[in-house]
C-alpha cells in the first residue's frame, strides 16, 4: 500500500500549536499501529498514554523532550524518541515529526497532565 502524504488532509487539534496528517490509522488501515505526520510550533501539553507505546522521529527542526523522570533532552532532525506506555512526557519546539503508536492510537487514550 502506498499512501501519498499530499493526498492526506491537514487537521488541527484545539489547544495545541500544530497541524497534522493522519497517514496510517485505526479503523482505516490497521489496529496494530498508527502513523501521524505533525508540524509543531510551541509547547505540547504534558500527557501520558496508557494504551500504546509511542515513538517520535524528528524530520526537521529542533525541540526538547522530557520522558518520565529523565532530564530534558534536545532533539534535532534524524533523532528518535521512544515513549513507553504509561510513562508521562512533555515536549516543545519548532519541528516536523512522525509519531508512531503501537497498538494504533485510540482517540481518548491520551491523558493530559497539565
Amino acid at each position: 500500500m502506498i499512501i501519498k502524504a499530499q493526498d492526506v488532509p491537514e487537521i488541527t487539534e484545539e489547544g495545541y500549536p500544530l497541524v497534522m496528517k493522519k497517514i496510517f490509522y485505526r479503523g482505516q488501515h490497521s489496529d496494530d499501529m498508527s502513523v501521524t505526520w505533525v508540524k509543531l510550533w510551541g509547547h505540547h501539553k504534558k500527557m501520558v498514554c496508557h494504551a500504546s507505546d509511542r515513538a517520535y522521529y524528528i524530520i526537521e527542526g529542533e525541540g526538547e523532550f522530557q520522558v518520565g523522570d529523565e532530564p530534558p533532552g534536545k532533539v534535532v532532525a534524524g533523532d528518535f524518541v521512544f515513549i513507553p506506555r504509561s510513562v508521562p512526557y512533555v515536549f516543545e519546539g519548532h519541528m516536523t515529526y512522525l509519531v508512531m503508536n503501537g497498538p494504533a492510537f485510540t482517540p481518548g487514550s491520551d491523558v493530559e497532565l497539565e
